[in-house]
């Protein structure tokens, strides 16, 4: 079993350890009970780090002409969720048209929006990644009943992918699930105590072809982190630039401004806490803002 560690530089980031017993690690329309997950052989091959960048080296210096004789095609799959998709991706993966996994529908759709729709089955190699590698194998057993023969996956997902290699085809942060949210990719080549505090050159370089957007008016971003709509019955997670974080007070649009749950606008990295709190008065704005 792979264990993959990373660290967090405001104290725990997981402060409470909760263990439930859930049927699938997973959700899908339709549930998972009845995928052949436990059939190595309908389930995608994984691949090293190593062998993953080699295989992302190689489609960067495919020859176009060549593979149109051979006619084998390598295809990047991103199986997360859009807006994991807009803090980083590795370069050439089709952002993904979902918000929940749940309703992935690679290969399924037949919509022209489908970066599988039309794709030879027998001669392409499809690469599927997510961030701890999970989703994509899972996602994978789908694909091999659909009929796709050419099924990889990264190992360990983006997380170990950047320990073992870097930022290698990679461009921008990691969205994380859990406090940090954000990830920059030397945080998992190297201890938190040296965790730089300005970017490489090479990570400057990687900013410049690539950066995140603000939700509402489509400027870019000065960091790449998202922060959930004030909105309570909208918590969306989104991007957002300065001016707009303040001019809709924390919200994703105009109408969840004018929502009737509403939170303050938090400011920096702050997360919000229950409801409850912000409905029974027992914070202030002002006392939000120094003890969330």
């Amino acid at each position: 079993m792979l264990v993959q560690t990373s660290p967090a530089l405001a104290g725990h980031a997981f402060p409470r350890l909760k263990l439930r017993y859930k049927p699938s690690l997973v959700q899908l329309e339709g549930g998972s009970l009845h995928l052949p997950l436990l059939d190595p052989s309908m389930r995608a091959m994984p691949l090293m780090p190593s062998k993953w960048k080699e295989r992302l080296e190689a489609r960067a210096c495919l020859d176009v002409s060549s593979s149109e004789m051979s006619g084998r095609k390598l295809l990047l799959l991103d199986v997360r969720n859009d807006y994991e998709w807009d803090v980083g991706h590795f370069e050439g993966a089709q952002r993904p048209n979902v918000d929940c996994f749940r309703s992935t529908s690679f290969g399924l759709s037949g919509e022209v929006s489908d970066p599988l729709n039309g794709v030879d089955k027998e001669k392409t190699d499809i690469l599927m990644y997510c961030t701890g590698g999970i989703r994509c194998d899972v996602y994978s057993t789908i694909l091999r009943k659909k009929g796709f023969q050419n099924l990889y996956t990264l190992e360990g997902g983006v997380s170990n992918y950047l320990k073992a290699e870097g930022p290698a085809g990679w461009v921008g942060n990691l969205f994380v699930f859990d406090g940090r949210l954000s990830l920059p990719p030397a945080t998992f080549r190297r201890p938190a105590a040296c965790w730089p505090s300005s970017p490489s050159e090479e990570e400057e370089e990687k900013e410049r072809r690539w950066v995140g957007r603000c939700y509402a008016c489509g400027s870019e971003v000065v960091e790449l982190r998202h922060r959930n709509c004030a909105n309570i019955d909208c918590n969306r997670l989104y991007m957002s630039c300065g001016w707009c974080a303040e001019e809709l007070a924390g919200c994703c649009c105009s109408d969840c401004k004018a929502a009737p749950r509403l939170r303050p606008l938090l400011p920096g990295h702050q997360r919000y806490l229950k409801w409850h709190v912000y409905r029974d008065g027992f914070l202030t704005p002002a006392a939000t803002d120094a003890d969330c």
